[in-house]
């Protein structure tokens, strides 16, 4: 009865220890931030973040949105922020709106607005946190502070545990095929070749999937300008081409060039086009789990012609 007794008080006890308690000092990129109670009104101003925030089933009351030259939100996240209002750009959010939501937290990308944090402390407490250019390893660190701070601890194993097993099955479909170099990067809408460095979130991510990023340079925007003369002398064995919002039209610019026939990877019909939204733009772990299915789904992984949908918004 005893050891019954004992064994009723811990089931009791277990998950009131896995919860955060308040107050709680959470460490962020701009330093340890005291929260008082457990946030009901969260602003979020990077889709990385929110990107976790949904995996946790957090729903906040505003966020930051895409700038006019990023195309559409991301579309794994479009369902689930459709009614959630806008707060201005990610990096360039509107205080004001912020504000009139009086939220009681507020979660920002530390490259974007470490500028505005003076402001932003003034309205609500801010925690800045490096999403966008975090990389995989990163991202979990993320999901478990976001998950400490709005007591959902105990989702954080399974959300791992799925997104492990589609990161997996991708890497055993790569394994399967020769190592390749690649070239990856979004078109402007001028016709420039903006491939991402070796810096960006998406170089480990390809070096798991037995692919190796030919630009050594990093940057803190995490791309570079590189010309078709230039794709001619790197000569990678592939080429990703990320498209925003499905556009072939940039792309179809770039191959107007008389040199691109010439690219290795366009006459062996290695060209691939993914989206930017998801490689380039928010990189949070269902952001990822994306990345993996595109890569299977396109044939970039073993090496066969992707099958194009030629409507805008598709890929």
């Amino acid at each position: 009865m005893k050891k019954l007794l004992v064994s009723a008080l811990l089931s009791l006890y277990m998950p009131i220890c896995g919860a955060a308690e308040f107050p709680l000092s959470v460490k962020a990129e701009n330093g340890v931030v005291k929260l008082d109670k457990k946030p009901e009104r969260i602003v979020v101003l990077e889709f990385g973040l929110l990107d976790e925030l949904k995996l946790l089933g957090v729903k906040p009351v505003g966020m930051g949105k895409s700038d006019n030259t990023e195309g559409q939100d991301p579309a794994h996240l479009q369902e689930f922020i459709k009614d959630i209002p806008g707060v201005g750009t990610r990096d360039e959010p509107s205080l004001e709106a912020i504000a009139k939501l009086k939220p009681d937290l507020i979660i920002g990308e530390v490259t974007f607005i470490s500028g505005l944090l003076p402001q932003l402390n003034k309205i609500a407490p801010t925690i800045l946190l490096n999403g966008i250019l975090g990389d995989p390893a990163e991202q979990v660190k993320n999901l478990k502070i976001l998950a400490s701070i709005t007591n959902t601890e105990d989702k954080v194993d399974g959300i791992i545990k799925h997104h492990d097993e589609i990161r997996n099955k991708a890497i055993a479909m790569s394994m399967k095929s020769k190592p390749k170099t690649v070239l990856m990067g979004f078109i402007t809408p001028s016709g420039i070749f903006r491939v991402l460095s070796s810096n960006a979130i998406a170089t480990p991510i390809l070096k798991d999937l037995n692919k190796t990023n030919l630009i050594k340079d990093t940057s803190v925007m995490h791309r570079v300008d590189i010309t078709v003369e230039g794709v001619l002398q790197k000569n990678p064995d592939q080429i990703v081409i990320l498209l925003t919002d499905g556009d072939l039209a940039p792309y179809e610019k770039l191959k107007a060039n008389p040199l691109w026939k010439d690219v290795r990877a366009f006459k062996q019909n290695q060209v691939y086009f993914l989206d930017r939204n998801v490689w380039a733009k928010t990189h949070g772990i269902e952001a990822m789990e994306v990345m993996y299915e595109e890569a299977m789904q396109s044939g970039f992984l073993d090496g066969r012609q992707q099958k194009l949908n030629t409507n805008k918004n598709n890929i």
